[in-house]
C-alpha cells in the first residue's frame, strides 16, 4: 500500500458519486459501477474485514511505515493513533447512510470519521470530521474553507477553518470504554445527520462540499473499527421523468 500526499478529485467524480457506488471485486478492492439508480444497489463494504484493499492510507510522516499504524485481524481494523493520518476510500460519495462501529481498546482516545474530503491528502483535509473523541462523539469539526449554516467559525495561523458544531446534548450516549459503539451518519444533499448508539446527536445543514471521500482517522490513541458500510440513498429526483402535459 503506497502513501500519497496529493489527491486531485475530478469534478465529474464528485458530481456523479451518488450514482457511482463501489462494489467489491474478486480481490476485495473497490471498483466503480455505473448505474442510473443507486437504490438498486445493496450495502457497500468500505472495509472488507480481511485486509486494506479498497482503502488509501495517508500518514503525516512520509517516512512512517503504514503497517505499524493500520492492521487487520478478526474482521477488525486496528489503528494505533501514531502517527496521525487516516485510511480513506478510493472513491468519493454523496447521498448515503454510513454505518461505523468503533471502540477504544486501551482507554480514552481521540479519532473521527472524516466526511466529504476533497482536494489533497493532508492531516486536516478540506471537509468534515464526525468526532469520536472520548466523551464528545457526535461533535462536528470543519476544516479549511468547508462551510455550513450552523458552524461557529475560527481561524488558525495557517488560515485553516476550524468551524465547529458541538453536540447539543451534555450527556453522551457513548458506551463504557472498551465496548463497541455504533455511529450512523446520513449524508442527504447538503445535510449531515449523526446518530450515536441509536440516539440522534447532531445535524448540520448547508454543507459545502456535499460529497467526497470517507476516512477513518488515526489521531491520538488506539481505536478499532468494524462493520464499516455504506448504503446509497435513492435519488431525490428522477431526472428521466417526462414533463407533465401542458394545462388546458
Amino acid at each position: 500500500m503506497k502513501l500519497s500526499h496529493q489527491l486531485g478529485l475530478p469534478l465529474i467524480a464528485i458530481m456523479t458519486c451518488s450514482w457511482l457506488p463501489a462494489v467489491a471485486t474478486d480481490s476485495g478492492s473497490a471498483a466503480p459501477v455505473a448505474a442510473t439508480n443507486a437504490s438498486q444497489f445493496g450495502t457497500i463494504q468500505l472495509f472488507n474485514g480481511h485486509n486494506l484493499d479498497g482503502l488509501h492510507l495517508f500518514l503525516e510522516d512520509p517516512s512512517a511505515d503504514p503497517a505499524k499504524t493500520f492492521s487487520v485481524s478478526d474482521g477488525i481494523l486496528h489503528i494505533t493513533g501514531t502517527p496521525r493520518g487516516y485510511a480513506r476510500t478510493l472513491l468519493p460519495y454523496s447521498d448515503y447512510t454510513l454505518h461505523v462501529e468503533w471502540r477504544f481498546p486501551n482507554g480514552a482516545a481521540n479519532s473521527g470519521v472524516l466526511l466529504h474530503m476533497v482536494n489533497r491528502d493532508e492531516i486536516w483535509a478540506k471537509g468534515y470530521e464526525a468526532q469520536l473523541l472520548s466523551g464528545r462523539a457526535g461533535d462536528i469539526n470543519i476544516f479549511w474553507d468547508a462551510r455550513s449554516n450552523e458552524e461557529s467559525l475560527g481561524r488558525t495561523a495557517k488560515g485553516m477553518s476550524t468551524g465547529r458544531l458541538p453536540r447539543p446534548a451534555k450527556e453522551s450516549p457513548e458506551k463504557p470504554l472498551g465496548e463497541w459503539n455504533t455511529f450512523d451518519i446520513v449524508a442527504a444533499g447538503d445535510t449531515l445527520t449523526l446518530t450515536v448508539n441509536g440516539v440522534l446527536v447532531n445535524r448540520m445543514t448547508g454543507v459545502i462540499p456535499d460529497a467526497g471521500t470517507i476516512g477513518l482517522q488515526s489521531e491520538a490513541g488506539a481505536v478499532d473499527f468494524r462493520n464499516v458500510t455504506l448504503t446509497p440513498l435513492p435519488p431525490a429526483i428522477n431526472l428521466h421523468t417526462p414533463m407533465p402535459p401542458p394545462q388546458k
